[in-house]
């Protein structure tokens, strides 16, 4: 059941449609529906993860090195991921106005390219990563069940709302990299029936990447089969942090 927030956002869209661009908020003329406009489009295009990017985690990686974030462990209990963008820019504003806004229109194009990252996989389910009860009390939404919605429309994946948030956590992007492991753990729960399914878990964007390891850990100890991650974009070391 839809919030008053989101109940509002609806309503706000459907009387005011969205008239300025989302990523460089000026008021300019767009096609019904769109997020962005053409230049912003473009630059959202050339945020695309090139192929200097691991093949596992795709973090970037210098030719011939072996990737440090695998290496660290940071695709524990995660088969394999997929993004299409980098966490930076234009890429970064739609996740913001997303996550924080919320602007669901700013879904739209990025559940669009998640959908081609994963065409022709066989899973059989998304699964939404889980937020607690007060932040979608706040937001009215949950980021990451908007983008399965969208998603499963292009690729006709079911969604599987099969987690929950126990506890209520610090938000990940205040905290030190060290202490984000710690933030969520024990934090996230299972409410229903995985054992022997390939999931597909999706979040908007994965930074140090605790939330999803956790996720999957309870996904696996509940008897999937596999869990792969798929995000909007993928935050490089250094850049800003909303996870």
């Amino acid at each position: 059941m839809m919030r008053a927030g989101g109940l509002l956002t609806r309503a706000a869209e459907w009387f005011f449609p969205q008239a300025r661009c989302l990523g460089c908020d000026e008021p300019r003329e767009l096609d019904t529906g769109s997020a962005l406009c053409a230049a912003c489009a473009m630059e959202l295009e050339g945020l695309r993860i090139g192929e200097n990017a691991c093949p596992h985690c795709l973090s970037p990686i210098k030719s011939g090195q072996a990737c440090a974030y695998c290496a660290k462990g940071g695709m524990a209990g995660i088969e394999r991921a997929f993004a299409p963008y980098v966490y930076r820019d234009i890429a970064r504003k739609l996740i913001v106005s997303l996550k924080f806004g919320p602007v669901e229109l700013a879904a739209a194009p990025l559940a669009r390219e998640m959908a081609l990252q994963v065409s022709g996989i066989r899973f059989d389910a998304l699964v939404p990563m889980p937020l607690h009860s007060s932040h979608f009390k706040e937001r009215g939404m949950n980021q990451s069940l908007v983008l399965c919605g969208l998603i499963t429309e292009q690729i006709g994946l079911p969604v599987l709302d099969a987690l929950k948030k126990t506890r209520k956590t610090k938000r990940q992007s205040t905290l030190p990299a060290a202490e984000r492991e710690s933030n969520v753990k024990g934090a996230i729960a299972l409410k229903a029936p995985v054992n022997g399914m390939n999931l597909l878990l999706v979040d908007d964007v994965r930074t140090t990447g605790a939330t999803a390891r956790e996720a999957a850990k309870i996904l696996r100890e509940g008897g999937a089969a596999s869990v792969c991650l798929l995000t909007a974009a993928v935050a490089t070391a250094g850049g800003a942090h909303h996870e």
